[in-house]
């Protein structure tokens, strides 16, 4: 990670805390739904990959119901769900240094581009982060892999330039992919053991421990 020029940022679970957010939302929909809730355990596995497709893993697997289920969130996440997050401790104070230290700082989210847009906005950080590369509401444009690859294209850097901060085995799995190097956070929604079994380069306990690694890499931009 000696040459790292651009880091790229999962959003929920590895920026900010969303959890209370998703959870109510999920719950909302299900009782509309007229479906049963699960327990905490299984909540916690939705943050990170796309609503539909954790539907269809975690409760019931219909395509149909999860196009309903993914439709019926949106009712309250869209006009109250987003607001419920809050940043982890410490995180706009690293992003602000890795800007001033002269890494290109972005987002890379499976979260659709217009709610991440407004919690950066919400919570102001709209200018720390030099581009935001998430898809769109469709439930199958959530390849996070390519995400990844038009952040380097887009900045100019080399794959080996680049390096993916994320939660979950998804952040991992699509930084493998891209043949970009990768950084597991512990805090967010991994189970245990999820990060190790991705096979993520290095794996942290807190924001304090990105600053750590981060920090001590002469960012440098071309």
């Amino acid at each position: 990670m000696n040459h790292i020029k651009l880091v790229l940022f999962d959003f929920d679970g590895t920026v900010i805390d969303n959890s209370e957010g998703i959870f109510n939302c999920i719950r909302y929909s299900l009782n509309r739904l007229g479906l049963p809730v699960p327990g905490e355990a299984v909540l916690r596995r939705f943050v990170g990959p796309s609503l539909f497709d954790s539907f269809r893993s975690y409760i019931e697997d219909d395509e149909e119901k999860a196009e309903r289920f993914v439709a019926t969130y949106r009712e309250r996440y869209a006009p109250v769900g987003f607001t419920e997050c809050r940043l982890y401790d410490g995180m706009e104070a690293l992003l602000r240094r890795l800007k001033a230290q002269g890494f290109y700082v972005a987002v890379c989210s499976g979260k659709p581009y217009d709610f991440v847009v407004k919690i950066a906005k919400m919570q102001g950080l709209y200018d720390v982060f030099d581009g935001y590369f998430c898809p769109g509401f469709a439930p199958v444009d959530s390849d996070k892999a390519g995400l990844i690859l038009a952040a380097v294209e887009r900045f100019g850097v080399a794959k080996e330039e680049a390096l993916m901060v994320g939660d979950r085995r998804f952040d991992i799995e699509a930084a493998k992919k891209a043949g970009v190097a990768s950084l597991g956070v512990r805090y967010g929604f991994a189970e245990p053991g999820e990060l190790e079994t991705a096979g993520a380069d290095k794996i942290v306990a807190s924001v304090d421990d990105i600053d750590k690694i981060l920090t001590n890499i002469s960012g440098k931009t071309p």
